[in-house]
């Protein structure tokens, strides 16, 4: 690999784990489900916040 490819891999790998955490602190769940639901339903955060209020409701 590059190394523009191995900094470009790092910087997405960076930013997908501040993905999880953001989602994770902002819908109070652990950081896998926050990744699951990053895998199943994409980037958009509104998904992701609905999806996370269902989890979190279901759970308590």
């Amino acid at each position: 690999m590059t190394l523009d490819g191995e900094a470009s891999r790092d910087h997405n790998e960076r930013e997908n784990a501040e993905r999880v955490r953001n989602l994770a602190e902002r819908a109070g769940i652990p950081s896998g489900l926050a990744l699951a639901l990053i895998l199943k339903y994409g980037n958009d955060p509104d998904v992701l916040d609905r999806e996370a209020a269902k989890l979190k409701r279901d759970a308590g």
